[in-house]
């Protein structure tokens, strides 16, 4: 750690270096942390300051520790659905998007630590025997199947809305962490806590009227910027109108949250799926996705057309700031006439020629009317239809406007 990044704000005035004292010295998990601590520690800190992925030390106590997963998550309180969660480890990247969908539901583990109070810790060998083990559906169905077993684990942080959460599991196999192992493993924690801390400061600080909210600002379906824990960084006039009527989707404590929890696992999972930050659980071959598509339910029980795209820094030149986000956008139920050529282009793949020209289409214009407004030749247009009927899987001009008015209510 630097002195200017101590004087800079962003390293608490405590921090100091080769501050873990090895006690057991036949542990390699402590030898291993030992080694590697200071780094650690400042990998936090650069990470709630903003110029680190958080991925990145959670990997590193992975390797330390040689968890089957290290998970570093947020949870609603009222629904108890994950919100945002960061994980390493040696778990296959089929058991991160199982537990997101089905298996956290059923976690007795997470009951038991959603009632401590805050910094207290939780070893689940202390509350569940072998004969628990084997008769539970998470760890006979999930858990122990995919390689999982001990866990250690605490709440860092809680407000009215939701509990961040923090553990290590070990893998089938390997005994629980030992005390010494548990007593390192809360330590790093504590710095955890105070760099989140950093990051919150930092968010509230800064400033959301960049080129890009500017340009969103103008468009007429509600837009909200999210980043990958669902900060909402920016909404439209129209996202703002459809967050104060908390019919389908609401700002809580600044996270986006769904009325619905299946649509808000959903949402979880999509958010995922972008990779906003990658995880070493979606394995070496994983391609992010540029965008998800997803349904989400009103209060009335209608499903309203969602889509989610990637905004990252080295392909929009930094318009929406430093760090990837995602682009929330609703299909409103009644407004897809006179529809944004930027939210066809961002739901099918479309050039922006070709959103311009479908945006023509579905408002109402004839092919002919298109190429005098737009200035091309009918051929041109006619081409360019062919290709966006191959992209959307429209067979004709009809058939076109029924598929785009159909993504604004279900």
């Amino acid at each position: 750690m630097t002195e200017e990044q101590s004087k800079s704000g962003m390293v608490p005035d405590d921090y100091t270096k080769n501050t873990l004292c090895m006690s057991d010295l036949s542990s390699p998990v402590l030898q291993r942390l030992t080694q590697h601590y200071d780094d650690i520690v400042a990998c936090i800190y650069r990470a709630g300051s903003g110029v680190e992925n958080w991925r990145t030390p959670i990997n590193m106590l992975a390797e330390v520790f040689e968890s089957w997963a290290m998970q570093f998550l947020c949870v609603n309180k009222q629904t108890r659905a994950i919100q945002w969660a960061y994980e390493s480890g040696t778990a296959e990247p089929a058991a991160g998007v199982d537990f997101l969908r089905k298996y956290h539901l059923i976690d007795p583990r997470l009951k038991d630590v959603a009632i401590l109070p805050v910094n207290d810790w939780y070893s689940c060998e202390e509350h569940y025997d072998e004969a628990f083990v084997q008769q539970d559906r998470y760890y006979s169905e999930f858990l122990i199947p995919y390689g999982g077993r001990f866990l250690l684990g605490a709440k860092i942080l809680e407000d009215s809305a939701s509990m961040c959460l923090f553990c290590t599991i070990t893998k089938v196999g390997r005994p629980p962490l030992s005390q010494d192992e548990k007593q390192a493993f809360k330590r790093i924690t504590e710095h955890f806590v105070k760099a989140l801390n950093i990051q919150q400061t930092l968010t509230d600080k800064s400033d959301h009227l960049s080129v890009g909210a500017e340009l969103l600002e103008r468009m007429r379906q509600p837009m909200l910027l999210i980043d990958s824990q669902r900060h909402i960084g920016y909404r439209n006039q129209a996202g703002r109108a459809l967050l104060m009527r908390n019919d389908m989707v609401y700002d809580e404590g600044g996270l986006l949250v769904c009325r619905d929890c299946e649509s808000d696992r959903n949402l979880t999972i999509a958010i995922r799926e972008l990779a906003l930050v990658p995880f070493i659980t979606h394995g070496a071959d994983y391609i992010p996705a540029d965008r998800q598509s997803i349904r989400l339910k009103r209060r009335d029980g209608r499903r309203v057309a969602t889509t989610l795209l990637a905004l990252r820094p080295e392909t929009t030149m930094g318009s929406f700031g430093r760090t990837p986000q995602a682009l929330f956008t609703v299909f409103e139920p009644g407004t897809a006439v006179d529809i944004d050529p930027f939210l066809l282009s961002a739901t099918f793949d479309l050039t922006p020629a070709e959103a311009r020209l479908a945006a023509k289409i579905v408002n109402g214009q004839t092919p002919e009317q298109s190429a005098q407004t737009l200035g091309v030749k009918i051929s041109t247009i006619r081409s360019q239809l062919s290709t966006i009927y191959g992209k959307t899987g429209a067979t004709g001009q009809a058939d076109l406007v029924r598929l785009v008015l159909s993504a604004t209510a279900f």
